[in-house]
């Protein structure tokens, strides 16, 4: 039980924290909301508006048992399709304060659900997620498998991925015969 607590608390913190609306999103003390200094963090940083931030419109809106939207205090939207989708912010993705590795990339978990995907069939789901920069050179890919994690709504799958710069990004989800592909700008340090 402590297990899912802490993983819950992980998806919050990172859903509510570590990815938000344009303006960047930084790392929050708080699980369910950012810190005063964690919002100004996220005004004062802005992508490259050549940049074309995936924003969900029209949202998704998940079947049951999912919620129809993701919980208010999250701040975003469901995108995509009942095969994959994930929850992006209104304005779009805007990743700041994000941890760099000693290799210099950048970490972020990344959050997919699916109705073709059951935890209690697939606790390493195979889903597997790339990501092609569209302002640089580079590129990467993560998977499969990929885990889960627990949130107060529910189970997903979960990638942890490092981008290897900061830039605009071009991320792709794959699980079973399904894709999902969105952009997002990852902020310098």
């Amino acid at each position: 039980m402590q297990r899912h607590a802490v993983l819950a608390l992980a998806i919050v913190a990172v859903a509510v924290g570590c990815s938000s609306a344009v303006g960047g999103a930084a790392p929050s003390a708080e699980p369910t909301s950012p810190s005063r200094s964690a919002t100004a963090a996220r005004q004062a940083v802005s992508p490259d508006p050549a940049c074309p931030l995936t924003r969900p419109d029209p949202p998704f809106f998940a079947p049951e048992p999912w919620p129809r939207t993701p919980p208010g205090r999250y701040g975003a939207a469901w995108y995509g399709t009942a095969d994959l989708w994930t929850m992006l912010a209104p304005a779009g993705e805007v990743w700041a304060g994000l941890p760099a590795g000693p290799n210099g990339a950048y970490g972020q978990k990344t959050f997919w659900w699916s109705v073709r995907w059951s935890i209690e069939e697939e606790r390493m789901p195979s889903i597997s997620v790339s990501g092609r920069r569209l302002d640089g050179p580079g590129s990467f890919q993560v998977g499969p498998p990929g885990t889960n994690a627990f949130a107060d709504f529910g189970v997903a799958m979960l990638v942890g991925i490092d981008t290897p710069s900061a830039g605009c990004w071009e991320l792709t989800g794959r699980y079973r015969d399904a894709e999902l592909s969105y952009v997002v700008w990852v902020a310098p340090e």
